[in-house]
């Protein structure tokens, strides 16, 4: 069983690398990949950088490049509607695109409006939330290339999307996989409350919240072990 890996930023990547076993890298398409074992399950991960296009792009490279049989977008999101808290974890059952044309863009393959993060992935996901004690909740996220920075915005990005958490990566990401048929799952802890102004974003650390998120990528690895699941997903 191999998993690839991808976040937006370094952090959100760090601890998951750091845990790798026989850690080697290599580098294309812009970035480098490291690779390694956990819990007997063959990893992959990168930093994709920030957007839609490098996630995208991110995506197919890993594909193309390592084989996965699954992959995850881990990291942060900010919070759309007003019970989301900050450390929740949002696992992205559903992803839709704000600012874009699905009635056209669904005209090609995968032909879908929006997207889904795999059930099997969404269910183990989940299961690594609540042995872990961390509060969490399945959903709906909404990616966008613009951070939405203001109450104003985050309110009519809710109304538009339903979204409970806003990112920049997941829609692109979760397209891709379905393109190539392969089952992922994007994973949010929210860093930022629905009334947070973007100014406010830039002065504190994020890191703590992406390293939450990459808690729930190792336990998920430990739950697909192949010693406690036969080497299959």
């Amino acid at each position: 069983m191999k998993v690839a890996v991808l976040g937006a930023m370094e952090e959100e990547v760090e601890l998951l690398k750091s845990s790798l076993e026989d850690l080697s890298s290599f580098s294309g398409a812009g970035m480098e990949v490291f690779e390694g074992r956990r819990n007997g399950i063959e990893a992959a991960c990168a930093r994709s950088g920030m957007g839609l296009v490098a996630a995208a792009a991110a995506t197919q490279f890993l594909i193309d490049s390592v084989a996965p049989d699954f992959l995850i977008f881990s990291g942060i999101a900010g919070a759309l509607r007003d019970g989301c808290g900050i450390g929740e974890v949002i696992v992205g059952e559903k992803v839709r695109f704000l600012d874009a044309d699905m009635e056209l863009i669904c005209q090609d393959n995968p032909h879908l409006s929006e997207f889904s993060s795999d059930p099997r992935l969404v269910k183990t996901a989940l299961k690594a939330l609540e042995e872990l004690k961390i509060p969490h909740a399945a959903g709906i996220l909404a990616s966008s290339n613009r951070f939405i920075g203001s109450a104003e915005a985050k309110e009519k990005a809710r109304i538009d999307s339903g979204a409970d958490g806003a990112e920049m990566e997941g829609g692109a990401f979760l397209q891709i996989c379905a393109k190539n048929g392969l089952p992922a799952l994007v994973l949010r802890t929210v860093s930022d409350g629905s009334s947070m102004e973007y100014s406010s974003f830039h002065h504190f650390d994020t890191s703590s919240y992406s390293r939450q998120s990459n808690r729930v990528v190792l336990k998920m690895l430990e739950i697909l072990s192949p010693a406690k699941v036969g080497g299959r997903l």
